[in-house]
């Protein structure tokens, strides 16, 4: 099959998209913490970035393969061109907000088997406040059961006693205690 030589510039430039577009965030792994995965996600922006470089440089230089192949080919070349192009202005972009903006690390709290994400997307969402309990195995892999979803709370600290997440919190109306049950939230052994 003369076509061969393209096969590694397609893995190169649909395996990123895929990973992108289909499976959750550092291809669905979840280990240590979710704070973690999460920066390891945003160091894998720049190996994404590169592999669909590559591909796109191993595709301009497969033109000969271009110009002998079928038509079919021919467009499904072209199609995963502007696929790894449209990837790299959108991952350069991710890459430059980044350098900018800064991540969302600092928006991670992990206390006990309590998960805090406090999700903040500047004027494109409400910010919010994800807790989750988290279980962790003997490979230190774990799996986080949602817990509550809170509007933001301002300032705020929490512990678990007794069956019950307690969050302090401090806001434009003082300070304030809020409850939620952990009654069916554990980790079956």
């Amino acid at each position: 099959m003369k076509n061969k030589a393209l096969i590694l510039p397609f893995l190169l430039i649909l395996l990123p998209l895929i990973d992108s577009l289909f499976i959750p965030q550092t291809f669905g792994i979840q280990w240590h913490s979710p704070k973690l995965m999460y920066q390891i996600g945003v160091a894998l922006m720049i190996v994404k970035l590169t592999m669909v470089a590559i591909g796109l440089w191993l595709l301009l230089k497969a033109k000969r393969l271009y110009m002998e192949a079928s038509k079919s080919i021919r467009i499904l070349k072209f199609s995963v061109f502007l696929l790894g192009g449209l990837q790299v202005v959108i991952i350069t972009a991710i890459c430059f907000w980044y350098l900018v903006a800064g991540t969302q690390a600092k928006h991670f709290m992990l206390q006990d088997n309590i998960a805090v994400f406090t999700a903040d997307y500047g004027v494109f969402a409400p910010v919010h406040h994800e807790f989750s309990f988290i279980c962790f195995d003997a490979n230190g892999f774990y799996h986080m059961q949602p817990i509550a979803q809170l509007p933001w709370l301002g300032t705020f600290t929490f512990t678990s006693q007794d069956s019950r997440l307690i969050i302090q919190h401090k806001n434009q109306s003082g300070a304030n205690t809020q409850e939620i049950s952990l009654k069916g939230y554990g980790c079956l052994q």
